[in-house]
């Protein structure tokens, strides 16, 4: 699998939305894919999504599967501080 981070302008902008957003799109993640965390800028709709998928073109097919906007999908690595090291 690899790493992905989707940006989104979304339309929520209180924990509380983004939490039933969330609930809502967990059941309907496809086999095969991973979401692990958001990182959420609610006062400018924004939304930046780490994922783990097949592949970027699989990621936005997914996403358009289930009416999720997004404005991009960057392939990603984690680079770790303390380590100073990066992961795949």
């Amino acid at each position: 699998m690899q790493r992905f981070l989707a940006e989104h302008k979304l339309p929520y902008s209180t924990e509380a939305e983004f939490l039933e957003f969330a609930k809502l799109m967990t059941p309907k993640i496809p086999a095969g894919f991973s979401w692990n965390l958001s990182y959420c800028d609610l006062s400018n709709h924004k939304f930046f999504c780490e994922w783990e998928a097949s592949s970027k073109e699989a990621l936005g097919e997914a996403f358009k599967a289930n009416s999720v906007p997004f404005d991009a999908i960057y392939p990603a690595k984690v680079f770790r501080v303390a380590k100073m090291s990066f992961e795949d």
